[in-house]
């Protein structure tokens, strides 16, 4: 008696294909679209190998294992994740819950034979291809105010009026000293002959120097007078000049200030427009990343030919210092499609009606792991961006699966031919980037 096996996928091409490679080794093949369909179909039938897939709409194939092997009914029943999703990682989920191993679902029908040998239905060897995570990582000056010029100029005013005062006092206290010797020296008696008669003399003498003396007061008086009015004169004028100095500090103070504000503003300006050419150069190279943006049916999104145009905008990002983001955005396409010879679909061509296609397009699920498919070298270049420019270029990669068409497709496919359907998702089968800088 022929054994069953159960496929549970919301892709019809996936079910088609997989089901295609099971019968070839004689196995009965039952289908279920969803998960929550597949628990239905094991209240009255056991299969004796089940292909789970993961992504699905409602309960997905994480959640569907756990179901099954905890009802002790289907525990036992041998459970092999069929999906798109790869790593160590994954592949350790999967097997905690209970699956038995994980699918590539493009995998070769040799590889489907050994995982039946190895489950006694009919691998040990699965195809694991370790994807990279994406590292994701999602200047200002203060131009200093011109302060020191005022404060520079009023400390040189200063030193120069204390040497003015200086130089002043100097001259002040020579001409009083000038003076007081001329006076000492006028004054000074002169010794008196020797008198023929001593009396008179002793008394002419005597009023000659009362009269000296109170002449040399007299003098004095009229000297020191005009020592202080001169005194006065001069402190008047240094008043005067004092506050004209003053208001030569406050007019170059204000003058300062006037001139460092414009200085300010010249740099704010010149900033501005440094910011205005930085965007249009960012801009610019955004324009030039997008010039290419389709991709092949059937090709990886993130391939090697997408690393050529990433390198080069990082190169052009890295000669200007960018710092920030490079956002890449992937759309996958619903291409009409008939069943190929090699375990597959192809492109229909392009003469056959697209009501006669046997697919058009994929699963919301499929559509969006498509979309992160990339080569090696891509991966790799991605894992290292970090390394490579010091955490300032950091990559972000979305896909968008086939929810966003660039062109809308027709309403029917009556009256379309595959051609017709094939160019407009050609135009819809596209990587689109974004750069968007640090704010500073």
């Amino acid at each position: 008696m022929n054994k069953t096996a159960l496929i549970v996928d919301d892709s019809r091409s996936a079910r088609v294909v997989l089901k295609k490679v099971l019968e070839t080794h004689d196995l009965n093949v039952d289908t279920a679209e969803s998960a929550e369909d597949a628990l239905v179909y094991l209240t009255d039938h056991r299969p004796d190998v089940i292909f789970m897939d993961h992504l699905m709409p409602g309960m997905d194939g994480f959640q569907a294992v756990s179901a099954i092997k905890q009802n002790p009914h289907t525990a036992t029943i041998p459970i092999m994740m069929y999906t798109s999703q790869e790593g160590e990682v994954y592949v350790g989920q999967a097997r905690a819950l209970g699956a038995v191993g994980v699918l590539p679902k493009k995998i070769a029908p040799v590889e489907v034979s050994k995982v039946l040998k190895s489950l006694r239905v009919i691998g040990e060897e699965s195809r694991n291809v370790p994807g990279e995570d994406m590292d994701r990582i999602s200047t200002s000056g203060e131009f200093a105010a011109l302060e020191t010029l005022d404060q520079d100029l009023r400390l040189l005013i200063k030193d120069l009026f204390e040497q003015q005062r200086k130089i002043l006092r100097r001259d002040l206290l020579d001409s009083y000293e000038a003076i007081a010797s001329r006076v000492a020296d006028e004054i000074r008696p002169v010794p008196p002959e020797e008198p023929d008669e001593p009396a008179a003399v002793d008394e002419i003498g005597s009023t000659r120097f009362v009269r000296a003396a109170v002449v040399a007061l007299a003098v004095i008086a009229m000297v020191f007078a005009g020592l202080y009015w001169q005194r006065e004169q001069r402190w008047q004028e240094v008043q005067i000049e004092n506050a004209a100095l003053q208001r030569a500090l406050e007019s170059q103070r204000i003058s300062d200030a006037e001139d460092s504000l414009q200085v300010m503003q010249q740099m704010g300006d010149f900033r501005n427009s440094l910011e205005s050419i930085y965007a249009a150069t960012i801009s610019g190279l955004e324009w030039g990343a997008n010039q290419a943006t389709q991709y092949r049916f059937g090709e990886p999104p993130l391939g090697d030919e997408r690393l050529t145009v990433i390198k080069q905008l990082t190169d052009q990002l890295e000669a200007i210092s960018f710092a920030g983001v490079i956002r890449i955005e992937t759309h996958a396409a619903n291409f009409c499609t008939v069943f190929g010879p090699g375990d597959g679909f192809v492109l229909a061509p392009d003469g056959l009606p697209a009501s006669e296609c046997s697919a058009i397009g994929v699963s919301p699920g499929e559509a969006y792991e498509s979309g992160l498919e990339q080569s090696v070298a891509f991966a790799n270049f991605i894992r290292l961006a970090d390394e490579r420019s010091g955490g300032r270029l950091r990559y972000e990669i979305v896909s968008l699966g086939n929810s966003d068409p660039l062109m809308p497709y027709p309403l029917t496919t009556e009256g379309t031919s595959a051609g017709a359907w094939n160019r407009i998702a050609a135009a819809n089968n596209r990587v689109e980037i974004s750069i968007f800088p640090d704010a500073y």
